[in-house]
Protein backbone atom coordinates (compact mmCIF):
# COMPACT_ATOMS: atom_id res chain seq x y z
CA UNK A 1 0.00 0.00 0.00
CA UNK A 2 1.49 3.30 -1.11
CA UNK A 3 0.78 6.62 0.53
CA UNK A 4 1.94 9.14 3.05
CA UNK A 5 2.08 8.06 6.68
CA UNK A 6 1.53 10.00 9.89
CA UNK A 7 4.23 10.46 12.55
CA UNK A 8 2.49 7.68 14.51
CA UNK A 9 2.66 5.01 11.81
CA UNK A 10 4.96 2.73 13.84
CA UNK A 11 2.71 3.02 16.88
CA UNK A 12 -0.31 1.92 14.87
CA UNK A 13 1.56 -1.06 13.43
CA UNK A 14 2.70 -2.17 16.87
CA UNK A 15 -0.94 -2.11 17.98
CA UNK A 16 -1.85 -4.43 15.10
CA UNK A 17 -3.95 -1.91 13.21
CA UNK A 18 -5.39 -2.69 9.81
CA UNK A 19 -4.66 0.03 7.26
CA UNK A 20 -6.43 1.65 4.32
CA UNK A 21 -5.62 4.38 1.82
CA UNK A 22 -7.49 7.61 2.46
CA UNK A 23 -6.85 10.93 0.78
CA UNK A 24 -3.37 9.82 -0.26
CA UNK A 25 -2.51 8.62 3.25
CA UNK A 26 -1.95 5.16 4.67
CA UNK A 27 -4.20 5.30 7.73
CA UNK A 28 -5.30 2.84 10.44
CA UNK A 29 -8.87 1.82 9.59
CA UNK A 30 -9.42 -0.34 12.68
CA UNK A 31 -7.72 -1.92 15.69
CA UNK A 32 -10.11 -3.98 17.84
CA UNK A 33 -13.07 -4.03 15.46
CA UNK A 34 -15.61 -1.98 13.55
CA UNK A 35 -18.27 -2.55 16.24
CA UNK A 36 -16.11 -2.41 19.36
CA UNK A 37 -14.40 0.87 18.50
CA UNK A 38 -17.51 3.03 17.93
CA UNK A 39 -19.07 1.64 21.11
CA UNK A 40 -15.88 2.42 23.03
CA UNK A 41 -16.30 6.07 22.01
CA UNK A 42 -19.99 6.17 22.93
CA UNK A 43 -19.44 4.39 26.25
CA UNK A 44 -15.83 5.04 27.27
CA UNK A 45 -13.15 7.03 25.44
CA UNK A 46 -11.49 6.86 22.05
CA UNK A 47 -8.10 8.13 20.85
CA UNK A 48 -7.78 9.08 17.16
CA UNK A 49 -4.80 9.96 14.97
CA UNK A 50 -6.06 12.67 12.60
CA UNK A 51 -2.68 13.82 11.34
CA UNK A 52 -3.79 13.33 7.72
CA UNK A 53 -6.03 16.40 7.98
CA UNK A 54 -4.73 19.60 6.43
CA UNK A 55 -3.80 22.64 8.54
CA UNK A 56 -3.54 25.98 6.71
CA UNK A 57 -2.88 29.45 8.13
CA UNK A 58 -4.20 32.60 6.48
CA UNK A 59 -1.89 35.38 7.65
CA UNK A 60 -0.95 38.89 6.61
CA UNK A 61 -2.24 42.45 6.76
CA UNK A 62 -5.59 41.52 5.15
CA UNK A 63 -5.89 37.99 6.56
CA UNK A 64 -9.29 38.43 8.20
CA UNK A 65 -10.74 40.33 5.25
CA UNK A 66 -9.53 37.59 2.91
CA UNK A 67 -11.03 34.88 5.14
CA UNK A 68 -14.34 36.76 4.98
CA UNK A 69 -14.14 36.75 1.19
CA UNK A 70 -13.34 33.05 0.64
CA UNK A 71 -15.48 31.53 3.43
CA UNK A 72 -19.27 31.35 3.54
CA UNK A 73 -19.62 31.88 7.30
CA UNK A 74 -19.02 35.21 9.04
CA UNK A 75 -15.49 34.93 10.41
CA UNK A 76 -15.65 38.34 12.08
CA UNK A 77 -18.54 37.22 14.26
CA UNK A 78 -16.32 34.54 15.79
CA UNK A 79 -14.34 35.98 18.69
CA UNK A 80 -10.63 35.15 18.99
CA UNK A 81 -10.36 31.76 20.63
CA UNK A 82 -13.50 30.38 18.97
CA UNK A 83 -13.89 27.71 16.29
CA UNK A 84 -16.35 28.07 13.43
CA UNK A 85 -17.63 25.60 10.83
CA UNK A 86 -17.53 27.04 7.32
CA UNK A 87 -17.38 26.22 3.62
CA UNK A 88 -15.28 27.13 0.62
CA UNK A 89 -17.59 27.56 -2.36
CA UNK A 90 -17.02 28.12 -6.04
CA UNK A 91 -18.46 31.04 -8.00
CA UNK A 92 -21.41 28.81 -8.90
CA UNK A 93 -22.11 27.91 -5.26
CA UNK A 94 -20.70 24.38 -5.31
CA UNK A 95 -18.88 23.17 -2.19
CA UNK A 96 -15.11 23.06 -2.70
CA UNK A 97 -14.54 21.91 0.88
CA UNK A 98 -16.01 22.05 4.37
CA UNK A 99 -13.68 22.96 7.20
CA UNK A 100 -13.11 24.36 10.68
CA UNK A 101 -11.91 27.94 11.15
CA UNK A 102 -9.79 28.70 14.23
CA UNK A 103 -10.04 32.44 14.84
CA UNK A 104 -6.89 34.07 16.20
CA UNK A 105 -6.73 37.83 16.90
CA UNK A 106 -5.23 38.73 13.50
CA UNK A 107 -5.22 35.50 11.45
CA UNK A 108 -7.08 32.21 11.07
CA UNK A 109 -6.14 28.55 10.92
CA UNK A 110 -8.19 26.31 8.62
CA UNK A 111 -8.52 22.57 9.25
CA UNK A 112 -9.33 21.06 5.87
CA UNK A 113 -10.09 17.59 4.56
CA UNK A 114 -7.10 15.40 3.79
CA UNK A 115 -8.22 14.57 0.25
CA UNK A 116 -8.70 18.27 -0.54
CA UNK A 117 -5.61 19.82 1.05
CA UNK A 118 -3.58 20.29 -2.15
CA UNK A 119 -6.57 21.58 -4.12
CA UNK A 120 -7.63 23.93 -1.30
CA UNK A 121 -4.12 25.35 -1.07
CA UNK A 122 -3.95 25.95 -4.81
CA UNK A 123 -7.37 27.62 -4.83
CA UNK A 124 -6.57 29.82 -1.83
CA UNK A 125 -3.26 30.85 -3.37
CA UNK A 126 -5.03 31.80 -6.59
CA UNK A 127 -7.49 33.99 -4.71
CA UNK A 128 -4.72 35.53 -2.58
CA UNK A 129 -2.86 36.53 -5.73
CA UNK A 130 -5.71 38.78 -6.83
CA UNK A 131 -6.23 42.44 -5.89
CA UNK A 132 -6.63 43.71 -3.23
CA UNK A 133 -5.00 40.74 -1.46
CA UNK A 134 -1.83 40.31 -3.53
CA UNK A 135 1.18 40.89 -1.27
CA UNK A 136 -1.03 41.37 1.79
CA UNK A 137 -2.13 37.78 2.44
CA UNK A 138 0.04 34.72 3.06
CA UNK A 139 -1.31 31.17 2.69
CA UNK A 140 0.88 28.89 4.82
CA UNK A 141 0.68 25.08 4.72
CA UNK A 142 1.57 24.51 8.38
CA UNK A 143 0.11 20.98 8.34
CA UNK A 144 3.25 19.57 6.73
CA UNK A 145 5.01 19.83 10.09
CA UNK A 146 2.06 19.19 12.41
CA UNK A 147 0.14 16.27 13.87
CA UNK A 148 -3.43 16.02 15.18
CA UNK A 149 -4.91 13.78 17.88
CA UNK A 150 -8.49 13.57 19.15
CA UNK A 151 -9.84 12.32 22.48
CA UNK A 152 -13.59 11.69 22.45
CA UNK A 153 -16.25 11.04 25.17
CA UNK A 154 -17.57 10.19 27.70
CA UNK A 155 -14.39 9.97 29.74
CA UNK A 156 -12.60 12.55 27.59
CA UNK A 157 -12.51 15.25 30.30
CA UNK A 158 -11.22 12.72 32.83
CA UNK A 159 -8.55 11.50 30.38
CA UNK A 160 -7.48 15.03 29.51
CA UNK A 161 -7.12 15.94 33.18
CA UNK A 162 -5.15 12.77 33.91
CA UNK A 163 -2.84 13.61 30.99
CA UNK A 164 -2.02 16.97 32.58
CA UNK A 165 -4.37 19.07 30.45
CA UNK A 166 -6.93 19.99 33.08
CA UNK A 167 -6.90 23.66 32.04
CA UNK A 168 -8.79 22.81 28.82
CA UNK A 169 -11.82 21.54 30.75
CA UNK A 170 -13.03 25.12 31.07
CA UNK A 171 -13.28 25.46 27.28
CA UNK A 172 -16.83 25.83 25.97
CA UNK A 173 -17.90 23.88 22.90
CA UNK A 174 -16.21 25.18 19.69
CA UNK A 175 -13.47 27.06 21.53
CA UNK A 176 -9.69 26.57 21.72
CA UNK A 177 -6.59 27.64 23.59
CA UNK A 178 -2.85 27.68 22.94
CA UNK A 179 -0.58 25.86 25.39
CA UNK A 180 3.16 25.33 25.69
CA UNK A 181 6.02 27.79 25.98
CA UNK A 182 5.30 29.25 22.54
CA UNK A 183 1.68 28.26 22.03
CA UNK A 184 2.76 25.28 19.96
CA UNK A 185 -0.01 23.03 21.31
CA UNK A 186 -3.48 24.09 20.18
CA UNK A 187 -6.33 22.30 21.96
CA UNK A 188 -9.99 22.70 21.05
CA UNK A 189 -13.25 21.32 22.35
CA UNK A 190 -14.33 19.94 19.00
CA UNK A 191 -14.77 16.59 17.29
CA UNK A 192 -16.53 14.55 14.61
CA UNK A 193 -18.40 12.11 16.84
CA UNK A 194 -21.21 14.09 18.48
CA UNK A 195 -19.64 13.53 21.90
CA UNK A 196 -17.75 15.79 24.28
CA UNK A 197 -14.23 15.69 22.97
CA UNK A 198 -10.97 17.49 22.35
CA UNK A 199 -8.67 17.84 19.38
CA UNK A 200 -4.96 18.51 19.86
CA UNK A 201 -2.82 20.17 17.17
CA UNK A 202 0.92 19.90 17.75
CA UNK A 203 4.35 19.79 16.13
CA UNK A 204 4.83 16.44 14.41
CA UNK A 205 7.80 15.71 16.65
CA UNK A 206 5.55 15.82 19.73
CA UNK A 207 2.97 13.35 18.42
CA UNK A 208 4.60 10.23 19.83
CA UNK A 209 4.94 11.82 23.27
CA UNK A 210 1.25 12.67 23.46
CA UNK A 211 0.09 9.39 21.95
CA UNK A 212 2.11 7.41 24.49
CA UNK A 213 0.96 9.68 27.29
CA UNK A 214 -2.67 8.97 26.45
CA UNK A 215 -2.12 5.25 25.83
CA UNK A 216 -0.66 4.92 29.34
CA UNK A 217 -4.23 5.68 30.47
CA UNK A 218 -5.75 2.93 28.31
CA UNK A 219 -6.00 0.24 30.96
CA UNK A 220 -6.85 2.34 34.03
CA UNK A 221 -9.37 4.58 32.20
CA UNK A 222 -10.76 2.41 29.43
CA UNK A 223 -9.28 4.43 26.57
CA UNK A 224 -8.94 2.68 23.21
CA UNK A 225 -7.33 3.65 19.90
CA UNK A 226 -9.92 4.17 17.17
CA UNK A 227 -9.49 3.98 13.40
CA UNK A 228 -11.07 5.68 10.39
CA UNK A 229 -13.73 2.97 10.03
CA UNK A 230 -15.25 3.75 13.41
CA UNK A 231 -14.83 7.47 12.83
CA UNK A 232 -16.94 7.18 9.69
CA UNK A 233 -19.63 5.23 11.58
CA UNK A 234 -19.65 7.74 14.44
CA UNK A 235 -19.99 10.78 12.16
CA UNK A 236 -22.72 9.04 10.17
CA UNK A 237 -24.70 8.36 13.35
CA UNK A 238 -24.65 12.14 13.88
CA UNK A 239 -25.61 12.94 10.30
CA UNK A 240 -22.32 14.77 9.74
CA UNK A 241 -21.35 15.04 6.08
CA UNK A 242 -18.16 13.57 4.60
CA UNK A 243 -16.57 15.41 1.70
CA UNK A 244 -16.40 13.24 -1.40
CA UNK A 245 -19.33 11.11 -0.28
CA UNK A 246 -22.13 13.42 0.86
CA UNK A 247 -20.90 16.76 -0.45
CA UNK A 248 -18.67 17.93 -3.28
CA UNK A 249 -18.50 20.70 -5.85
CA UNK A 250 -21.68 19.42 -7.51
CA UNK A 251 -23.69 20.02 -4.30
CA UNK A 252 -24.76 23.31 -2.74
CA UNK A 253 -25.05 24.11 0.97
CA UNK A 254 -28.84 24.35 0.61
CA UNK A 255 -29.11 20.80 -0.72
CA UNK A 256 -26.75 19.44 1.93
CA UNK A 257 -28.60 21.06 4.82
CA UNK A 258 -25.62 23.30 5.52
CA UNK A 259 -27.31 26.62 4.86
CA UNK A 260 -26.78 27.63 8.50
CA UNK A 261 -23.06 28.03 7.64
CA UNK A 262 -23.85 30.48 4.82
CA UNK A 263 -24.23 34.17 5.69
CA UNK A 264 -25.74 36.01 2.72
CA UNK A 265 -25.49 39.28 4.66
CA UNK A 266 -21.80 39.53 3.68
CA UNK A 267 -19.90 39.29 0.42
CA UNK A 268 -18.03 36.06 -0.38
CA UNK A 269 -17.13 33.93 -3.38
CA UNK A 270 -20.30 32.20 -4.59
CA UNK A 271 -22.66 34.49 -2.68
CA UNK A 272 -24.64 35.68 -5.70
CA UNK A 273 -25.17 32.16 -7.01
CA UNK A 274 -26.25 30.91 -3.59
CA UNK A 275 -28.59 33.85 -3.05
CA UNK A 276 -30.24 33.11 -6.41
CA UNK A 277 -30.61 29.38 -5.70
CA UNK A 278 -31.85 29.61 -2.11
CA UNK A 279 -35.20 27.86 -1.76
CA UNK A 280 -35.06 26.58 -5.34
CA UNK A 281 -33.25 23.29 -4.85
CA UNK A 282 -35.15 20.14 -5.82
CA UNK A 283 -33.31 17.64 -3.62
CA UNK A 284 -32.23 17.43 0.00
CA UNK A 285 -29.73 15.35 1.97
CA UNK A 286 -31.69 13.28 4.50
CA UNK A 287 -31.20 10.43 6.92
CA UNK A 288 -32.85 7.04 6.51
CA UNK A 289 -33.07 3.77 8.44
CA UNK A 290 -33.60 0.32 6.96
CA UNK A 291 -36.38 -1.98 8.17
CA UNK A 292 -35.08 -4.93 6.18
CA UNK A 293 -31.69 -6.62 6.40
CA UNK A 294 -28.77 -5.26 4.42
CA UNK A 295 -26.46 -2.26 4.20
CA UNK A 296 -27.24 0.67 1.92
CA UNK A 297 -23.98 1.70 0.24
CA UNK A 298 -23.12 4.91 -1.55
CA UNK A 299 -24.64 5.01 -5.04
CA UNK A 300 -27.62 2.75 -4.29
CA UNK A 301 -30.95 3.96 -5.66
CA UNK A 302 -33.67 5.26 -3.35
CA UNK A 303 -37.22 4.59 -4.54
CA UNK A 304 -40.74 5.55 -3.51
CA UNK A 305 -43.78 3.78 -4.92
CA UNK A 306 -41.54 2.03 -7.43
CA UNK A 307 -40.02 5.23 -8.83
CA UNK A 308 -36.43 6.42 -8.27
CA UNK A 309 -36.29 9.54 -6.10
CA UNK A 310 -32.61 9.75 -5.18
CA UNK A 311 -29.27 8.15 -4.34
CA UNK A 312 -27.59 6.94 -1.17
CA UNK A 313 -24.36 8.81 -0.34
CA UNK A 314 -23.26 7.03 2.87
CA UNK A 315 -24.46 3.97 4.76
CA UNK A 316 -23.45 1.63 7.57
CA UNK A 317 -24.65 -0.65 10.32
CA UNK A 318 -24.94 1.63 13.34
CA UNK A 319 -23.55 -0.14 16.41
CA UNK A 320 -25.43 2.29 18.66
CA UNK A 321 -28.78 1.71 16.93
CA UNK A 322 -28.04 -1.91 15.98
CA UNK A 323 -29.57 -1.32 12.56
CA UNK A 324 -28.62 -0.05 9.13
CA UNK A 325 -28.78 3.69 8.52
CA UNK A 326 -27.43 6.20 6.07
CA UNK A 327 -27.65 9.49 4.20
CA UNK A 328 -29.16 10.09 0.78
CA UNK A 329 -30.16 12.88 -1.56
CA UNK A 330 -33.86 12.54 -2.34
CA UNK A 331 -36.53 14.59 -4.06
CA UNK A 332 -37.45 17.36 -1.64
CA UNK A 333 -41.11 16.33 -1.82
CA UNK A 334 -40.12 12.97 -0.30
CA UNK A 335 -37.76 14.32 2.36
CA UNK A 336 -40.11 14.47 5.35
CA UNK A 337 -39.18 12.16 8.27
CA UNK A 338 -41.41 9.10 8.34
CA UNK A 339 -41.76 8.91 4.56
CA UNK A 340 -41.59 5.24 3.48
CA UNK A 341 -38.95 4.51 0.82
CA UNK A 342 -37.09 1.54 -0.58
CA UNK A 343 -33.35 1.14 -1.07
CA UNK A 344 -32.36 -1.05 -4.03
CA UNK A 345 -29.66 -3.37 -2.67
CA UNK A 346 -28.16 -5.78 -5.21
CA UNK A 347 -31.27 -5.62 -7.33
CA UNK A 348 -33.74 -6.13 -4.47
CA UNK A 349 -35.87 -3.52 -2.72
CA UNK A 350 -35.29 -3.13 1.02
CA UNK A 351 -37.93 -1.32 3.06
CA UNK A 352 -36.72 1.89 4.71
CA UNK A 353 -37.97 5.26 5.85
CA UNK A 354 -36.70 8.81 6.00
CA UNK A 355 -35.48 9.49 9.56
CA UNK A 356 -34.67 12.68 11.48
CA UNK A 357 -31.03 13.58 12.13
CA UNK A 358 -29.01 12.97 14.16
CA UNK A 359 -29.68 9.26 14.57
CA UNK A 360 -27.99 9.39 17.98
CA UNK A 361 -28.49 12.35 20.37
CA UNK A 362 -25.57 14.78 20.37
CA UNK A 363 -23.79 15.46 23.64
CA UNK A 364 -21.29 18.04 22.39
CA UNK A 365 -22.79 20.83 24.49
CA UNK A 366 -23.14 18.82 27.70
CA UNK A 367 -21.40 20.41 30.71
CA UNK A 368 -17.91 19.12 31.48
CA UNK A 369 -17.23 17.72 34.93
CA UNK A 370 -13.78 17.37 36.40
CA UNK A 371 -12.53 14.12 37.86
CA UNK A 372 -12.72 15.60 41.34
CA UNK A 373 -16.44 16.34 40.94
CA UNK A 374 -18.64 13.52 42.20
Amino acid sequence: MAGRVTPLDDHHKRLGARFTEFGGWEMPVQYSGIIDEPLSVRQGCGLFDLSHMGEVDIRGLLALEFAQWVLTNDVLKAAPGRVQYSLLCSETGGIIDDLLVYRHPDYVTLIVNASNTAEDLEWLLQQANKPPYRGKVAIVNVGEERAILAVQWPKAPEVMEAAGLGEVLDLPYMAFCLLGDNGELMVSRTGYTGEIGYELYMPAGDAAHWWERFMMLAEPMGLKPVGLGARDTLRLEMGYTLYGSDIDESTTPWEAGLGWAVKLSKEFIGRDALAASKGRHSRLLVGFVLHDRGIARGGYTVQAEGQPIGKVTSGCISPTLNRAAGLAYVDISRSKPGTPVQIVIRGKEAAAEIAPLPFVPSRVKDPVKRCTEK
